[in-house]
Parts: C-alpha cells; structure tokens; sequence
C-alpha cells in the first residue's frame, strides 16, 4: 500500500490536485501511525491544512505502539501525555528492547520526578522472592535509577536511606543479591 499511495500521490500532486494529494500522504502518514511519518507529514502541510490534519492525527494517536506515541508526545513537547504513558506501562523487563522508553524517562526525571519514581519502582518487582544473579543485576541497576531521583533529583536523602535499608534488611540472607547491589547502587555496601 505504501508503493502505490507514493505512486498515486505523484500522479495527483502533478496534476494540481493538492487537496486529494495531502489526503494520499495522511493516509500514508497514519498506516501505522509514527513519529517519523508523523514529522514527513507536518512538513508538507501548510500551517492552515495541518490545523484540519493535526486534530486527526492526535484522534488516532491511540492506535499507534506506545512506543511511538511516547516519540510523538515527546516531539511536541507534551511532557505531562509522554508521563501518563509511560505510568500506563510496566519499566521493561529487558532494557535493550525499550532503551528508547528508559531515555525518555529519564529526559523527564526533572520535570515530573514522583511519576518516574513511580514507573522505576515498578521495575524492581516482587524483591522478597529468590532469583537468578541476571535478575538481581537489572533490578540493581532499577534501584540505581530509584537511588538517583530520590537523592539527585529530589534531595530526599532519608527517604532512600529508609526506603533501601528495608530492601537491604529483606534480603540480607542472598549474597547474591547484595552483591549486585553493592555493584550497581551507590553507597549500598555501607548503608545501615
């Protein structure tokens, strides 16, 4: 379909029709709507057509990934949108396949610190089960994020002393727990 829209799009914008035209490229812009065909289509319309497109486009911004309705509202600066869709998800079990959602959250530490607070602790699950060494490593490296907005970002350096004290203490019997911790988490070795 992509193909053949560009094809009918030339054939139509060649022949003075720009109103049919911009009809083919939203049509192209929306199927599957992202952000970088999102941008391709801002840039062709006028300031009054993207007025008319604009609110079409943010009615379906819904049905496109997350992911690209993060990349969007981040490109528009729609800080508090990026922030409720981030909330909406669960962090990623796997960083390395949503580095760009992690990035963002941290892009957006500053601006709303208790909402990422929030989506951080959601990576650290249930920390009173066993689990395998990898497993430790990334939920050190989610307690690290945890670590840098409550005392950087906040200033609240009692509130993580509390907060990880209690962590620490729950799992004080598994070396390998708190070996990972003492890797990834500043001042973890010497926390009491």
């Amino acid at each position: 379909m992509d193909e053949l829209r560009q094809f009918v799009a030339k054939r139509v914008k060649s022949a003075g029709n720009r109103k049919r035209y911009l009809a083919l490229q939203f049509d192209q812009a929306i199927d599957p709507l992202t952000c970088d065909k999102y941008k391709t289509f801002r840039k062709l319309c006028t300031a009054t057509e993207w007025k008319r497109y604009e609110v079409e486009i943010l009615a379906r911004l819904e049905t496109a990934w997350e992911t690209e309705q993060l990349r969007i509202r981040m490109h528009r600066k729609e800080y508090e949108e990026a922030v409720a869709i981030l909330s909406r998800s669960r962090y990623p079990l796997y960083a390395w396949d949503s580095s760009y959602e992690l990035r963002t959250a941290k892009r957006l530490e500053s601006r709303h610190p208790e909402a990422i607070l929030k989506y951080y602790l959601s990576g650290l699950g249930n920390l009173k089960t066993s689990a395998s060494r990898k497993e430790y490593a990334r939920k050190a490296q989610v307690m690290s994020k945890i670590h840098r907005v409550l005392v950087e970002v906040l200033r609240d350096p009692s509130r993580w002393r509390d907060f990880a004290l209690k962590v620490k203490n729950n799992n004080i019997k598994r070396p390998a727990f708190q070996e990972e911790f003492t890797k990834a988490v500043p001042g973890w070795q010497t926390l009491k």
